[in-house]
């Protein structure tokens, strides 16, 4: 995974933190951002790149678990079926974006 950018907004105690994380196969990957937010309120993931999605993986979705963002990708059963099933994909780059409160910082 590489965050990209950080950044904290000192009004509300949020954090947008953006990035991108290559696909490891498992169905989710996992982006953990425990680092950068306690939670997330919310996240987006598309895939990156210029060419159109081919049938492994031709989409991609995410759920928020606390700070982490469970990215998973999906692929068409087969030829004549686009019915969609779990991809084990370890290649594709995805980007992300997510925010959340940011970590309570120690005042000594």
């Amino acid at each position: 995974m590489v965050v990209s950018r950080a950044v904290k907004f000192l009004r509300d105690n949020l954090v947008l933190v953006t990035g991108t994380v290559t696909l490891d196969g498992s169905n989710p990957t996992p982006v953990l951002l425990s680092g950068y937010c306690a939670s997330l309120d919310m996240a987006v993931v598309s895939m990156d790149g210029t060419a159109a999605p081919a049938a492994d993986p031709s989409a991609v979705t995410s759920v928020v678990s606390g700070a982490t963002i469970n990215v998973y990708a999906w692929k068409i059963t087969g030829v004549g079926d686009a019915t969609l099933i779990a991809s084990a994909n370890n290649a594709r780059l995805v980007s992300f974006m997510a925010i959340g409160p940011g970590l309570v910082e120690k005042v000594t």
